[in-house]
């Protein structure tokens, strides 16, 4: 006769108890999810999913460890990694942490979940794991909504308007302000949140960042009460991203990444993905930015080829959503990131590394993109005010003029930049972008008119885009006209800038300047403290 195996009774209401013994609430809720993926999802729980359902959680990988020794202690065998059909006890321990995270089919059929010491119901249990909330009635279907005053939603379209008129050009802070004055008049959580929201993102398209970070600590409130969270799959999908905007602004790529990832494999957001044109460019877009960060960050150069391709994957997947979304502001920033990744990913040898490409062929390629984000930023009133694709241009021009080995004026005046007629045929019809008009009767002069607005208070660009002007301005006037007074006064007002940045941009700053002639008139290379 065969021993049929025993039942594991699990309790999932407080205190947790697994065999009627006190459990763990991580390594319960792991269990889980677990369960919950071989019987409704695709059968494994990834590392990313384990990090989003605890993200107070730093070791991730001491949760896991805890986790498999509670499983070991109740007799659960749990398997990990890509080799579903492989036997647990072969698994390798090395890279567990990775994941994916599964259960055979015997394992998953001797486990009961239960609440209150009954057997609990899907609704109830992914409730539990954070993977569905309670909706909100519809308030649409009330007389007294729709007999609300109409000050929120006059304001809001006030506010789109103002997008759609490209205010954020201009060196103020009204679009941002427009969403602001609308929540004044919300009459509910929705309408709260969906003006935090598209304040959080003007605030951060015009690189005002602590204006985007307090209107999303605000819209983090509103979110935690869960009446329009999922009640409404769009809005949650974009407040996904705009979390993951935040996270990135931090420096922690990694849970930016896991906060897409979410996005794109959730049961109730990945349809938004898929079909929602807009949502899928946006979160395309700063997918390829993380890519981007992860092929520059010199972590091998197999891995940086991989993350370079998946970047501009990306990219391209983002172009077609912002035209397929008939979104020209998506199109112009998607347009300028495919630019700068193509030239970036191309110099330092992680695309096209047998060199089949002509430099002057990848620099004009590169520009054009370029080009086409300034024509729709010109032709159609957006930007918000950036000087990142100038600075881009300029420093593509020069981008095939490597230090000379010798660091004398001379030979640093000797270098051919790309001539500015050759640029100007290329982009072609779209060279408006590079119009006597604009100060390109000159590189340099670009740049030094650009920081005369700056200066005369028609443009506020930030303290690192001001930087970067003037160190294309420096070089392009040195090379130019040689180490006269205007490099000069250039350079020192890049390094009286430099201590208002931080860290790594100082550094990355520092080593340009060292890069220049010895001629070049600077100062003492400002600290890395």
């Amino acid at each position: 006769m065969i021993e049929t195996p025993d039942i594991i009774e699990i309790e999932l209401s407080a205190p947790y108890r697994v065999q009627g013994e006190a459990a763990r609430g991580q390594s319960v809720w792991l269990l889980a999810r677990l369960w919950h993926a071989h019987h409704f999802g695709d059968g494994s729980v990834s590392a990313a999913a384990l990090r989003l359902g605890f993200p107070g959680q730093n070791n991730i990988r001491m949760l896991i460890s805890r986790a498999f020794a509670d499983f070991a202690r109740w007799g659960v065998q749990a398997g990990w990694g890509a080799a579903h059909g492989q036997p647990i006890a072969t698994l390798p321990l090395n890279g567990r942490s990775r994941g994916p995270f599964w259960l055979t089919a015997d394992m998953a059929s001797r486990l009961r979940f239960s609440a209150g010491g009954v057997e609990v119901e899907r609704d109830w249990l992914e409730h539990f794991l954070g993977l569905r909330r309670e909706r909100a009635e519809n308030p649409a279907g009330d007389l007294s909504y729709l007999m609300r005053d109409m000050r929120f939603w006059q304001q809001m379209a006030q506010a789109i308007r103002d997008e759609y008129d490209g205010f954020g050009r201009r060196p103020s802070r009204q679009i941002a302000e427009s969403f602001h004055v609308a929540r004044q008049f919300a009459d509910d959580d929705f309408q709260q949140a969906l003006a935090l929201m598209k304040e959080s993102l003007a605030w951060r398209r015009s690189a005002q960042l602590d204006g985007s970070r307090s209107a999303l600590k605000r819209l983090d409130r509103v979110l935690d009460a869960g009446s329009v969270h999922h009640a409404h799959p769009t809005f949650a999908a974009m407040a996904c991203i705009v979390r993951a905007w935040e996270r990135y602004t931090h420096g922690d790529a990694e849970a930016a990444q896991t906060m897409l990832e979410h996005l794109q494999t959730s049961p109730e957001l990945q349809p938004v993905f898929r079909y929602n044109p807009r949502v899928r460019f946006e979160c395309l877009n700063l997918m390829a930015l993380l890519h981007k960060h992860a092929a520059t960050s010199g972590a091998g150069i197999a891995r940086q080829q991989d993350q370079a391709g998946a970047a501009l994957q990306a990219l391209s997947g983002a172009l077609e959503a912002a035209y397929e979304a008939d979104s020209i502001d998506a199109a112009q920033h998607v347009a300028a990131n495919i630019g700068w990744c193509l030239w970036l990913f191309w110099q330092q040898g992680l695309i096209d590394p047998e060199r089949k490409q002509q430099v002057s062929a990848v620099q004009l390629q590169a520009m054009r993109w370029l080009g086409l984000s300034e024509w729709i930023c010109d032709r159609f009133g957006y930007g918000s005010g950036s000087a990142w694709n100038l600075i881009f241009i300029l420093r593509i021009a020069r981008g095939n003029c490597p230090p000379p080995r010798s660091r004398s004026l001379a030979a640093f005046r000797a270098q051919q930049p790309l001539a500015l007629e050759t640029a100007i045929a290329a982009l072609h019809p779209l060279h408006a972008s590079l119009s006597p008009a604009k100060g390109f009767s000159r590189w340099s002069s670009a740049a030094v008119l650009a920081l005369d607005e700056q200066l005369a208070g028609k443009a506020a660009f930030p303290p690192l885009q001001q930087a970067n002007l003037l160190l294309e301005a420096a070089w392009f006037l040195l090379h130019e006209q040689g180490a006269g007074q205007k490099a000069a006064d250039t350079l020192s007002r890049l390094q009286a800038l430099l201590p208002s940045l931080r860290r790594s941009e100082r550094s990355f700053f520092n080593g340009e300047l060292q890069r220049l002639p010895i001629e070049a008139p600077l100062a003492e290379p400002c600290p890395k403290k």
